[in-house]
């Protein structure tokens, strides 16, 4: 009897425990407990990401601008990026950085100088190119260049890799051109223009101007020569001081006398708001906005008023060195740098 008994005290146990903890399970919750476990559950996952897990989005290197040389044939009295060395990495060395950036998610990349054609003829970044456009498939390759050496067997060569060729004119007026710094010797810079917009065109490349509004063009009334051209994108920049570049004692250029007010800047923007393909930068919008890798793959820091490089990516990997770049990532996009910059894309009347 007593066994009986016991049996059926357990039994009894063991269903109320049963009930309870359905009856726990399906408790209604407040909202006060509600939040109070979805912070515990956020919690729970901060502590869960193993240590060094970045809590935000890491920087991607989508447009970079690689100034491989600072030679230059020109003199132009503004210029930014002067010819303090002459060193040039090797072909080899320089394929690799540009690998080791398309790998952290470079779309594209800009040759700059100095002159990118001043380098064994053109050769060097007519490789360069090639390399971009053919290995790494990148989806834009474009130069900067001042025009006067580019020859139409570098067309012929490596036109078919390249998306754009921006040539510098700063005005239609050969001696403003002079006063600038603008030519070499006696060769016009006009003729060399007007030269290399057949080419472009002959070739299927897109023709890009920069122009750098200062002191000596400010005044100047650009539109017919703009729209005779045709370019398909006008770049309009301010003249901008860098320090130990073209402004203090350690200085290559004094671009002081070349400086222009905000003022001064939207005057010119104003008498060419007619150019739909003119994209304008302010000082505000440009100092920060690029990504500058100089001659030996370091990154530009401008954010001071000079150019503080990093250590080479080639040395410490591409995202160490962005931390040092001070690039204004919003800016980049803000002043409209991500645009359709493959020529494939543009739909132009070749």
């Amino acid at each position: 009897m007593e066994l009986i008994l016991m049996i059926v005290g357990f039994a009894f146990i063991f269903t109320s425990t049963v009930y309870s903890i359905i009856w726990w399970r399906n408790k209604p919750v407040s909202n006060d407990a509600k939040q109070h476990v979805a912070m515990e559950m956020k919690s729970s996952d901060m502590i869960a990401k193993p240590t060094g897990c970045p809590m935000e989005d890491k920087m991607v290197p989508v447009s970079v601008n690689y100034h491989f040389t600072r030679k230059c044939n020109y003199k132009c009295g503004f210029c930014f990026h002067t010819a303090k060395t002459s060193y040039v990495l090797p072909l080899e060395k320089a394929k690799e950085g540009l690998k080791m950036l398309k790998d952290a998610g470079m779309q594209k990349v800009n040759f700059s100088g100095g002159e990118p054609f001043i380098e064994k003829r053109g050769s060097f970044v007519g490789e360069l190119v090639k390399y971009c456009k053919e290995t790494l498939e990148l989806p834009s390759v474009s130069i900067v260049s001042n025009g006067s050496l580019v020859k139409e067997d570098w067309f012929q060569k490596y036109g078919s890799y390249l998306d754009i060729l921006a040539i510098s004119c700063d005005s239609f007026d050969p001696d403003t051109n002079e006063m600038i710094g603008r030519q070499q010797g006696n060769k016009n810079h006009l003729d060399n223009l007007r030269r290399v917009r057949r080419l472009c065109y002959e070739y299927k490349v897109a023709f890009k101007i920069n122009t750098v509004v200062n002191t000596y063009n400010k005044h100047e009334d650009m539109v017919d020569g703009i729209v005779e051209l045709n370019p398909c994108r006008w770049k309009v920049f301010q003249c901008l001081l860098i320090a130990g570049e073209n402004a203090g004692a350690d200085a290559l250029r004094n671009a002081e006398t070349f400086v222009i007010t905000d003022e001064e800047f939207q005057d010119f923007l104003i008498r060419h708001e007619s150019i739909r393909c003119l994209v304008p930068e302010s000082n505000q919008k440009m100092q920060n906005s690029y990504l500058i890798l100089d001659e030996y793959m370091r990154f530009l820091d401008c954010t001071k008023g000079n150019k503080d490089p990093s250590k080479s990516l080639l040395d410490v990997g591409v995202e160490n060195a962005l931390k040092f770049s001070g690039f204004d990532e919003k800016m980049f996009f803000k002043r409209g740098g991500k645009y359709q910059w493959s020529k494939a894309d543009m739909k132009l009347d070749w």
